[in-house]
């Protein structure tokens, strides 16, 4: 009568292992691009919000203010994943959102917003109409 044997062969457990392996690193990959596509999300508003902000105080004052005289709540964005700044003078603007720490190796790069409206990346992988989602 012949024994049987029961259980799993190595070259199984293997194939298995290199399985798990191979579908992990396909999710995690997938999981940082959602969460970088996030972020860039929350940093687009933010630009968005800085502008909508820039135009209601050139509104008021009859020119856009001084970046010294803008307060600090206008040029944050939610996470902590990018830095706002701003650059111009009394006629026009630009703003930019750069990436910090996990967020820096984002494709989109540094995104940016002019007074004109204008939206454009810079050190970017990707264009501009796929990271500004047009």
């Amino acid at each position: 009568m012949p024994l049987t044997h029961r259980g799993f062969t190595w070259l199984e457990l293997l194939v298995v292992c290199f399985c798990v392996a191979l579908l992990s690193s396909w999710a995690i990959s997938s999981h940082v691009s959602l969460v970088q596509r996030s972020q860039r999300t929350q940093a687009r508003v933010a630009l968005l919000q800085a502008a909508h902000w820039l135009e209601r105080a050139a509104t008021v004052q009859g020119r856009y203010p001084a970046a010294r005289d803008i307060p600090a709540s206008v040029l944050q964005v939610p996470g902590l994943s990018y830095q706002l700044s701003v650059t111009g003078d009394a006629h026009s603007y630009v703003l930019r959102a750069t990436p910090l720490g996990p967020q820096s190796g984002d494709p989109c790069g540094t995104l940016t917003l002019d007074h004109r409206n204008s939206q454009s990346v810079e050190n970017a992988r990707l264009t501009t109409n796929t990271c500004w989602g047009h």
